[in-house]
């Protein structure tokens, strides 16, 4: 157990292809995630069941061919009916626990029959999302999955918005044209865009995550099946493989816009739709299913506020107590809500047990999203 901490949130994506259902192999980055220090014997996973709460412990072994998924494995494989052609995403989140996402045929994440409200009842609760392998018919518009409209996560009334937004883990988004062709809707105007400014290629894939509101987050990747990282510096995000010149002269293109806009911003009064409100830090969304999103400075760490605006539109108006749930952590957690005269909304007696069992920092960014006026399921992002 000595190495887990160190390599808390490796993560990556597997195909599983013909022989994988008695031996799945996995790269030697995740396979030192459960390295015991002797030598490489008696490796144990503790694979989290995407059903709930139940753990399989199942071997990580190695021979000629590297490191695989071996004992127990199959039996995983078959209580979850996983088959060739699937997606499975595995994310090792300390300790040798292991979780996994599975992607069907459809590319749609698999509930395995789950419905929201089991999902939260035992801390599964995910957003919806979903997986595309980047053929080249991709780069210049992408699909969104015929699943994942049929299942109407995105409203009539937001489709014909005809406008998507991509958001960064550092906050910084694109707008993405949609198209409509029947009944298929594609990411076109801007896609290809976005894809050559991020570094993404054919034959990588890009894990998909619908925020609401017409916003969506992502992540990355390569072909090795390992997660595409991107270095911070200061104000942009530059990749860790050396890009090309054209793609360097949009990033700087980029960031004029954005200085531009920030300059027109300025001058004007925000409105409640922008993506991302960096003076409240926060997003938020009133409709049949709210929620709000905030990023957590130094005083939201300490205890988080939430605009008089949202708590009007959900029923905030007196002190209550809130359950907190999280897909990270069992739980639950109570948290007593106050509103002021100004109508601001504050977690406080409770919040500071969630924040330091649920390891929170400044920077991480929390989805809070609203069930009723006495249970929040929260989302966390880590930065």
């Amino acid at each position: 157990m000595g190495k887990h901490g160190e390599r808390s949130m490796t993560t990556q994506l597997k195909m599983v292809l013909p022989g994988s259902s008695e031996k799945l192999r996995i790269s030697d980055e995740l396979a030192k995630c459960f390295d015991s220090g002797d030598g490489g014997a008696g490796m144990t996973a503790f694979l989290v069941s995407p059903f709930g709460s139940a753990i399989w412990q199942v071997e990580v072994g190695r021979d000629g061919d590297g490191a695989f998924l071996g004992r127990r494995w199959a039996e995983f494989v078959e209580a979850h009916g996983i088959s060739v052609g699937w997606f499975l995403v595995f994310r090792h989140v300390g300790r040798g626990v292991l979780t996994v996402k599975a992607f069907d045929r459809t590319f749609f994440i698999k509930d395995f029959g789950q419905t929201l409200t089991a999902q939260i009842e035992t801390g599964h609760a995910r957003k919806p999302q979903f997986l595309m392998p980047l053929f080249p018919h991709c780069m210049d518009k992408m699909p969104i999955p015929a699943e994942f409209l049929k299942r109407r996560y995105i409203s009539d009334e937001e489709l014909n918005r005809r406008k998507a937004t991509f958001v960064n883990p550092s906050s910084d988004f694109w707008h993405i044209d949609l198209e409509k062709d029947g009944s298929n809707v594609f990411f076109a105007g801007g896609w290809s865009k976005f894809l050559k400014f991020q570094g993404i290629a054919v034959g990588q894939a890009i894990l998909i995550r619908y925020q609401g509101n017409m916003i969506f987050t992502f992540e990355v990747f390569e072909l090795t099946g390992c997660r595409q990282k991107l270095v911070k510096q200061g104000s942009r995000f530059q990749l860790t493989e050396n890009t090309s010149k054209e793609a360097q002269s949009q990033k700087e293109a980029h960031i004029s816009r954005r200085k531009r806009k920030r300059s027109e911003e300025k001058r004007m009064p925000r409105s409640s739709t922008n993506p991302f409100d960096k003076r409240t830090y926060c997003e938020y969304e009133t409709g049949s299913q709210p929620w709000i999103r905030k990023k957590l400075k130094s005083s939201a760490l300490s205890q988080p506020y939430f605009p008089g605006e949202f708590c009007k539109k959900v029923g905030f108006l007196k002190k209550c107590t809130i359950t907190l749930k999280s897909s990270e952590k069992k739980g639950p957690w109570e948290v007593q809500g106050l509103v002021y005269e100004t109508g601001k909304f504050k977690l406080s007696k409770g919040w500071s047990t969630f924040r330091w069992d649920s390891r929170l920092k400044e920077g991480d960014v929390c989805t809070f999203n609203v069930i009723n006026r006495g249970l929040w399921h929260v989302d966390i992002e880590r930065c």
